[in-house]
């Protein structure tokens, strides 16, 4: 899977992960354990599928990423944890090492969800780092979305997609995204579409924790 963290990144991550899990913990007191299944097809980039395995605020997670019209495969695995900023604001932040063939990254992960009145924010934010430095670093917020109920389970609104690489020019995407809440899960679809006309696709994604 490619090599460890460094020692001070991995004393950061671990500091961090403690810094932030402690007030979760104390509200929200022994919750037991849990899990998550996090799976994404799309028909422009890569699909995925992420599944953990948690204790009261901290987890462990695994995931496979693989584009078939590339050839691109990746396998990651780390630790995180879950936390609160407040009633109407969650975050998952995880730490993971990856590999992809012969190159290995330090991946930062940041899931942030906020309701704002009817309008529920999210994004999925990734900070990827080869180790070594011989490779350039990439931002991607993939995507940000903002949706209101609608009917029912259904809930809409658009989504942004922005991907940033060093010493490129940023990619961005933006379209419309539709969401249906199940029992502990959530299942969506969005289609966006390059804001220079370079191309466009559509995601299917599905979340559940249990």
């Amino acid at each position: 899977m490619g090599k460890m963290l460094p020692g001070p990144a991995l004393r950061f991550a671990i500091g961090a992960m403690l810094t932030l899990h402690a007030p979760a913990a104390r509200g929200q007191g022994a919750t037991g354990t849990w899990g998550f299944v996090n799976a994404r097809y799309d028909t422009r980039s890569s699909a995925y599928i992420y599944t953990g395995y948690g204790w009261r605020r901290v987890f462990a997670m695994a995931g496979v990423v693989n584009n078939p019209r590339t050839g691109y495969a990746e396998l990651a695995g780390g630790a995180g944890v879950v936390f609160r900023t407040g009633a109407d604001a969650e975050h998952w932040l995880a730490f993971t090492t990856a590999g992809a063939g012969s190159r290995s990254f330090a991946q930062i992960y940041w899931l942030p969800k906020v309701r704002t009145g009817a309008v529920t924010s999210r994004a999925t934010v990734k900070w990827r780092i080869s180790y070594g430095g011989i490779e350039p670093q990439k931002l991607s917020v993939s995507p940000l979305s903002m949706t209101v109920p609608l009917r029912g389970r259904w809930a809409g609104g658009v989504a942004m997609e922005v991907a940033a690489t060093e010493g490129t020019r940023a990619e961005i995407a933006a379209g419309p995204e539709l969401r249906l809440k199940l029992p502990g899960a959530a299942l969506g679809v969005n289609a966006l579409r390059d804001v220079t006309g370079r191309g466009s696709g559509v995601r299917l994604f599905f979340a559940s924790t249990f």
